[in-house]
């Protein structure tokens, strides 16, 4: 899909051993035995069976949750949008798109097959299900994963950023207002508020329940919707900054330039291959940049000739994603660090070499004026 990652985060592993427990302890066994009762049936399955099928079941899910995001990704992709990685974590999928939507029909579209996806899943379970054999242990999890997914499609459809229906929310907002950034801001008030309701019912529920595991997840699930609503909402603050300032408004004078005739030798002598800048622009006599230049270009050039090679004759050619100009808005190198996972970016006029923009300093410096 147009280049994207699939990444796994480690804590994922925490939620695919509570989903693997959960359906082998309870919801297996005790489907299993409501539907024998109904059949009028004899319960034949053994514990290893039920573990295996509570393994399976979990691995079906986030299948379940990767077809879910694989949907945004596809659309994403579709409309000029590229997605980095698909990753699994804690709380479940995320697609990571390298930039945010140009306009509202896009955000929608691109976030709306996400619910259906999981809506069309889930009615395909429960088909399933039925068609199964009602006392066993594939027709009651394919119920349950029919279920769960048809949950997932409602839960994601609710009206707080940054879930789909947040999302959506925002869509059209923004097409009704044109404002991007109070469409964020009325889309992350309403999650700021349903994860402050799920906050307060799910502790409520703790205590009254007398510290029902579930109870407490539903708080935390909480807890990361109201943080990441009101994220997002800072977030289109500061993406609202980027297309106000141009990159000359924030570059550092200084460059890491080295000058073309000098030698490998004298480059490792100064030190210059550990630094912080890694990526260096090679400038002709009149300072024109004609090459780039990295710590491993140096490193893997013979002792017996560092003395006597310059750095034009190891220098790489431009790369021109690792080059903007003055006059750029600031959102045109961010969007290069979405898509090159590069931190510094030399500033080029008519081939000199102006300075260089950290992409990391820029975000900081922006997000502090916002405080």
């Amino acid at each position: 899909m147009g280049g994207t990652d699939f990444n796994i985060d480690a804590t994922w592993l925490i939620m695919f051993a509570f989903v693997t427990w959960t359906t082998a302890t309870s919801v297996i066994p005790v489907r299993l035995i409501d539907s024998s009762l109904q059949e009028g049936v004899r319960l034949d399955a053994t514990w290893p069976a039920v573990w295996v099928g509570g393994v399976v079941t979990s691995l079906l899910f986030f299948t379940c949750i990767v077809a879910h995001e694989a949907a945004h990704t596809v659309v994403a992709v579709r409309t000029g949008i590229p997605v980095r990685s698909i990753r699994l974590f804690i709380f479940g999928g995320l697609a990571e798109m390298g930039r945010e939507p140009d306009r509202p029909s896009q955000e929608f579209f691109i976030t709306v097959v996400g619910p259906l996806t999981s809506a069309a899943l889930g009615g395909l379970f429960l088909a399933l299900g039925d068609q199964l054999e009602a006392a066993s242990i594939p027709a009651v999890t394919a119920r349950w994963l029919g279920e769960m997914n048809l949950a997932l499609a409602v839960f994601n459809m609710l009206p707080g950023f940054p879930l789909d229906g947040g999302r959506i929310l925002r869509s059209i907002m923004w097409a009704v207002t044109g404002d991007v950034v109070r469409a964020t801001r009325v889309a992350s008030f309403v999650g700021s508020a349903l994860g402050a309701a799920l906050m307060a019912f799910g502790l409520i529920q703790f205590l009254l329940l007398g510290g029902a595991l579930h109870s407490l997840w539903i708080s935390v699930i909480g807890w990361f919707l109201w943080s990441a609503a009101r994220g997002g909402y800072r977030d289109a603050i500061l993406r609202q900054q980027l297309h106000r300032y141009r990159i000359r408004d924030l570059l550092r004078p200084e460059s890491g330039a080295v000058p073309s005739d000098g030698t490998v030798q004298e480059f490792i002598e100064r030190g210059l291959y550990h630094d912080r800048f890694g990526l260096r622009p090679v400038v002709d006599a009149a300072g024109k940049l004609i090459g780039m230049l990295e710590g491993d270009d140096v490193r893997d050039v013979p002792l017996e000739q560092r003395v006597e090679t310059q750095l034009r004759e190891i220098a790489r050619p431009v790369d021109e994603m690792a080059v903007v100009a003055p006059d750029d808005l600031l959102s045109v190198v961010i969007d290069k660090a979405y898509e090159t996972d590069r931190r510094l970016y030399f500033v080029v006029e008519d081939g000199y070499v102006l300075g260089i923009v950290d992409t990391v300093d820029v975000v900081n410096t922006l997000r502090a004026r916002n405080r």
